[in-house]
């Protein structure tokens, strides 16, 4: 049996957890992960119209097509000279 706390297996890789909305101010979310830790993020990132004390199922998981995608775009930027003078390559 598993504690309700505990974050079920994501269906298709990465790692899933529960997000409880502790508090929300001033456009700023005080988030309670996994019943362990609270951090804070923009409202902006989190779902439209959640609300304090919603639960939300989060799974992150890795994206190796586009990790390939932004290391070509950034490979070719170095073959071309950067970026001309305009800052950063951009990944």
């Amino acid at each position: 049996m598993t504690d309700s706390n505990s974050p079920s297996p994501p269906a298709h890789g990465g790692s899933s957890s529960t997000w409880v909305i502790d508090q929300i101010e001033n456009g700023v979310a005080a988030v309670e992960i996994n019943g362990n830790h609270v951090v804070t993020m923009p409202i902006d990132v989190l779902p439209k119209g959640v609300n304090e004390g919603d639960v939300l199922r989060v799974t992150i998981a890795q994206d190796p097509a586009e990790l390939a995608r932004r290391l070509a775009k950034s490979a070719a930027q170095v073959a071309k000279g950067g970026t001309g003078g305009k800052g950063n390559i951009t990944l």
